[in-house]
């Protein structure tokens, strides 16, 4: 019989859990070390995220039908694993990988409300989010400013020996700011870059705009860099509506 427990509770001592999530990001992987990969990231009603990957390449497309970004699923039957990594996708030092044996099924929707992990810009700048830095957290403010970099060179990009081809890629610069006046450095780089600038170039300059980064990671308080995009778990949201503009006026409030 499933065991049904909030994401936060799972041990990899068991492979019956069962876990009601909201599929909140899917990408593919591609590394040297592994190959190709297909990861999600899962968020549960107490806010509780977990980085999920299918631990069968073969498998993925399988995965890719049944978990679709925004739906609410009853997951059963998975491998938890631990993360022995410091730098980690997610404040959980777990994860889980979807098997052959995993079981996916329709859940109920939950419409109440889920809290972000929003930090204080002042807190970056007085370096209090030193733990912040091994897993990725959220961020509210107005565009401040936006500098377009263009292709660039990009280390972080992996490459095999054999392939001397240069490592670039796009790359955004810009700087939110709160309602007290602190300002964050931030960058986007690749893909998520490029959308950045297509929102900027439709919105940028027509207003107030507020924007949410979620899984983002603090890099440092003093370089040029305070806040970099973590990858494809990372995300942004213009002007967001509902819960994020509420979180952002309570904060202006304090």
């Amino acid at each position: 019989m499933a065991n049904i427990v909030k994401l936060s509770k799972v041990t990899p001592n068991r492979s019956d859990w069962s876990v009601r999530v909201r599929v909140e990001k899917m990408w593919w992987t591609l590394t040297l070390e592994s190959g190709e990969g297909l990861s999600f990231l899962f968020v549960d009603d107490e806010g509780t995220r977990m980085h999920a990957f299918v631990d069968n390449f073969y498998h993925g497309k399988k995965f890719k039908g049944l978990l679709q970004e925004g739906q609410w699923k009853m997951i059963t039957g998975f491998k938890v694993l631990i993360v022995e990594k410091e730098i980690r996708m997610t404040k959980e030092r777990k994860e889980i990988a979807l098997t052959i044996e995993t079981q996916v099924d329709d859940a109920e929707p939950f419409h109440g409300f889920i809290p972000l992990d929003l930090i204080p810009f002042q807190d970056v700048q007085n370096g209090m989010v030193h733990g912040g830095t091994s897993y990725t957290r959220d961020f509210l403010g107005v565009i401040d400013s936006v500098q377009d970099l263009g292709v660039i060179e990009d280390d972080s990009i992996p490459r095999n020996r054999h392939n001397n081809d240069p490592k670039t890629t796009t790359m955004i610069n810009f700087v939110l700011q709160d309602n007290d006046g602190y300002h964050l450095r931030c960058r986007v780089k690749g893909p998520l870059a490029n959308w950045f600038k297509r929102y900027w170039l439709i919105y940028g300059e027509s207003g107030t705009i507020i924007c949410l980064l979620t899984n983002w990671r603090v890099v440092g308080r003093d370089g040029a860099i305070q806040v970099d995009d973590a990858g494809d778990i990372s995300t942004f949201e213009y002007d967001p509506d509902g819960r994020d503009r509420l979180e952002y006026d309570e904060m202006s409030d304090q």
